[in-house]
């Protein structure tokens, strides 16, 4: 009896043991769920702040950097080394420190930020140096002393894709070179050989095109994402230009066009070269057989095919920041023929005489610096004016002489200045000429004499000068003519000039 009721006793026991880890059990995996809960409510809760993916990794970026309100604007320094680049303030090879204005740049290319300015400037760092200007719809703004710029300028800016997914509050950003290696091994197995390894053409992949070339026949196409063919793979060669979403094109002719992104042929395959000579106004440079010349974007003649060079030597006038070569204050397209110097301007009219023997002044020291440094002088911005120069015989002495011509063929001074020049002083330009051994500063000449020279008053944008500032030149006694005319060679075809007055060819 006592062994039943002590086996008895036992499995009660046991049951009740069973029961408490039932208990226990349930009671764990109900704590648990409660964590899982409360772990799943802050993450929620966390979420709820802006997620910012570059190349598919999470970042966190400084407090600020993007900040968003009715609209997306992004710190442009902020951002930068996160995307491959390198930030400045500044104008790009204007050395200041300037917060109204800042570049980035990496090894492939630099773009410039203006505060208040909707265009973004882009350059390559090669010699030629040709700005092109993209338009943003937002103006770059200034926020605790840093410039912000929309979403849509980070884009053109660091060449990358930036999507907003306003649901989830979350940024995904792509740079460059992270689509180039996820889309290459796709396309290869595709049958092509990959993707092109010019920069230029790998921009286009932000614009959903691929620039590709044929494992079988080499020659160049463009696909889409999708694999679709968009221009067919049978040019030797392609080059993207991103500012007007156009491809320049070479057939196995070695002749080279112009093809939309819609397969329409813009410029027919005759020339040996094509560049952009001005985005805004259309203009191309062509060139053929070493003769260069201007087209419109409807391929019709600007310029004829038949100057020896087009466009000036930006590098050697680096204090003037040349931002078109080809294509001086929007207007004057200097051009070289058998030595000689003119320009046309953008309706093709001939605005300056093809008889200069130089654009430019380019000397290290002049006579009447006091062993100042000196820039080389091309340009005087504020006054619209172009530097030339013809070679004169006087004393059996081959000497230089140079005039300032403006934008549209105007002469402001004739061709009998020693030099002209420029002196840098806390990152500000002041122009000067020399005439008969006198120093002249030319902002305050053609301040003086603007009415003279032009005939009409000065515009107001010429007025930001403080007209009392012109005391050195009332006090001044400037020769307006040349002395030493009678040593001048008779044989001379440039006699007249040097006979002729300072300011010339007056209304």
């Amino acid at each position: 009896m006592f062994e039943n009721m002590n086996e008895t006793i036992t499995n009660t026991n046991n049951n009740k043991g069973k029961k408490l880890t039932i208990i226990i059990i349930s009671l764990m995996i109900i704590i648990a769920i409660i964590i899982i809960g409360i772990i799943a409510f802050m993450t929620t809760i966390k979420d709820d702040s802006l997620k910012i993916y570059i190349d598919g990794q999470r970042v966190s970026l400084p407090q600020d950097t993007i900040v968003i309100n009715d609209k997306i604007y992004v710190d442009i320094k902020g951002i930068a080394s996160y995307l491959g680049y390198e930030a400045h303030n500044g104008e790009y090879k204007v050395y200041s420190e300037d917060t109204n204005k800042c570049y980035v740049n990496n090894k492939n290319e630099t773009a410039s930020f203006y505060l208040n300015s909707n265009k973004i400037s882009k350059v390559e760092p090669v010699e030629t140096e040709d700005y092109e200007d993209y338009t943003i719809k937002d103006v770059i703004i200034s926020r605790n002393n840093k410039l912000y710029c929309s979403d849509e300028g980070i884009r053109i800016g660091f060449n990358v894709t930036f999507d907003y997914n306003q649901a989830q509050n979350q940024i995904s950003i792509y740079t460059l070179p992270y689509l180039v290696t996820f889309y290459e091994p796709k396309l290869q197995e595709e049958g092509y050989t990959g993707i092109s390894k010019d920069f230029n053409n790998q921009k286009a992949i932000l614009y959903d095109m691929f620039v590709v070339d044929k494992k079988d026949s080499k020659l160049f196409g463009v696909i889409n994402s999708k694999g679709e063919e968009i221009i067919s793979s049978k040019y030797q060669s392609m080059t993207f230009n991103e500012s007007l979403k156009e491809f320049y094109v070479k057939s196995t002719t070695n002749k080279v066009g112009i093809v939309t992104t819609s397969a329409e042929t813009k410029i027919n395959l005759y020339y040996d070269d094509i560049t952009m000579l001005d985005k805004e106004q259309g203009l191309y440079l062509v060139r053929n057989n070493s003769k260069y010349g201007v087209l419109d974007n409807e391929g019709k003649t600007i310029v004829h095919l038949e100057y020896s060079s087009i466009g000036v030597k930006a590098t050697d006038f680096p204090a003037d920041t040349i931002k078109n070569r080809y294509l001086l204050f929007e207007n004057a397209i200097p051009v070289c023929q058998n030595g000689k110097w003119g320009a046309f301007d953008i309706k093709g009219n001939l605005i300056i005489p093809v008889e200069y023997d130089v654009i430019g002044y380019t000397s290290n020291s002049s006579g009447n610096t006091n062993q100042r440094a000196v820039n080389n002088l091309l340009i005087v911005p504020n006054y619209k004016a172009i530097v030339f120069g013809k070679q004169f015989e006087i004393d059996k002495n081959r000497v230089k002489k140079y005039a300032l011509i403006d934008y549209k063929g105007k002469v402001i001074v004739d061709t009998v200045l020693d030099s002209t020049y420029s002196v840098t002083s806390s990152g500000e330009n002041t122009y000067y000429m020399e005439h008969n051994g006198q120093l002249i500063n030319i902002e305050e000449y053609i301040d003086k004499f603007y009415e003279t020279i032009y005939g009409v008053p000065k515009p107001s944008l010429y007025n930001n000068k403080d007209q009392e500032n012109t005391n050195n030149m009332n006090n001044t006694n400037i020769d307006l003519n040349l002395t030493n005319t009678n040593n001048v060679d008779s044989n001379s075809t440039a006699t007249s000039s040097i006979n002729s007055n300072l300011v010339s060819n007056i209304m």
